[in-house]
């Protein structure tokens, strides 16, 4: 399971409700940056004094008065006790700049002059999981995607779903699938630091194909310190792969010194390396080569499809 920091808690709710925040988001600003920050519901027609009280047979012959339908009618006092009722475990969320935001809010309730109904958001609305992550619409479901469609204001969302979301946990099955391919890729692993030095420069050419590079040119034999030179399908960067078996700190320096008088010449520089030996595992290069071993290729290799490959020169 995901581990946390003592600093990190599990937020727990009662219940999740997606809510919009006005029509075409026209609360959205005054939510997020007022202070404090709020949910707020229109229904400016309703009295927020019957709603106070519970009265909710009135609410609903005066939204009936309004010229809804009874089925219609129901769905808005549904969306209208929601709001007051609520208690604050719950969690809300709402959808803004490709993001899932959320908070827990307090019970109190209040009315502004133009009857837009307010609560007051315990701590703050956020779009980041407890891990400090962004809620990117990316990464979310397009279950609860299909939510930012929804006519109404209030409606409810999985729960379960929303708040691992939220705590940045997997589902059983998700964390079963994500050992099991750590397993996977610890297995991968050890059959590329098997590769023999022709196979692992085939191989490392095959990475870098699948992952958007084409090699220009392969200068291994003529030129020592480039062993690839490569050129980004998709944004036109150069990139230079030297690709060593095993290697050490002070070959590497040795490599980044050798490279000076043409570094400026590539985008990127890549030195692939499937053993490195004490020293090197921990480098960062402040130079901006990026260091690749075994554990980031057999992360590649799958990604490509290679396992198979891997099997077949390795097995």
């Amino acid at each position: 399971m995901q581990k946390y920091s003592v600093n990190q808690h599990l937020i727990e709710g009662g219940k999740s409700l997606y809510i919009k925040l006005g029509q075409g988001g026209e609360f959205v600003k005054d939510c997020f940056t007022g202070n404090p920050q709020t949910l707020k519901l229109s229904y400016s027609s309703i009295p927020h004094d019957l709603c106070m009280a519970g009265k909710w047979e009135a609410v609903e012959n005066a939204l009936r008065e309004e010229g809804h339908s009874p089925s219609t009618s129901t769905n808005h006092l549904r969306q209208i006790r929601s709001f007051y009722e609520e208690g604050e475990d719950t969690v809300w969320v709402t959808f803004h700049d490709n993001k899932l935001w959320w908070c827990q809010a307090e019970t109190e309730i209040t009315a502004d002059e133009k009857n837009i109904k307010s609560r007051r958001v315990k701590g703050k609305w956020s779009d980041e999981n407890i891990a400090g992550e962004k809620l990117l619409f990316g990464n979310l479901s397009g279950e609860l995607l299909t939510t930012k469609a929804y006519r109404g204001t209030i409606c409810s969302v999985d729960k379960k779903y929303v708040l691992r979301k939220i705590n940045n946990q997997l589902s059983e099955d998700a964390e079963e699938i994500k050992a099991l391919t750590a397993e996977l890729q610890n297995k991968v692993a050890g059959l590329i630091q098997k590769l023999y030095w022709n196979d692992l420069e085939l191989f490392v050419d095959l990475v870098f194909r699948q992952s958007g590079w084409r090699r220009v040119s392969y200068l291994g034999k003529q030129e020592k310190t480039i062993d690839l030179d490569l050129e980004s399908t998709v944004t036109g960067e150069r990139g230079v792969v030297q690709v060593k078996a095993k290697s050490n700190p002070e070959e590497f320096f040795a490599y980044e010194k050798e490279l000076e008088g043409f570094r400026r010449d590539y985008d990127k520089v890549f030195y692939v390396c499937p053993r490195p030996e004490k020293g090197l595992q921990n480098l960062k290069p402040q130079s901006g080569t990026v260091l690749y071993f075994s554990d980031r290729l057999a992360e590649l290799a799958i990604s490509a499809g290679l396992v198979d490959w891997l099997i077949k020169k390795c097995g």
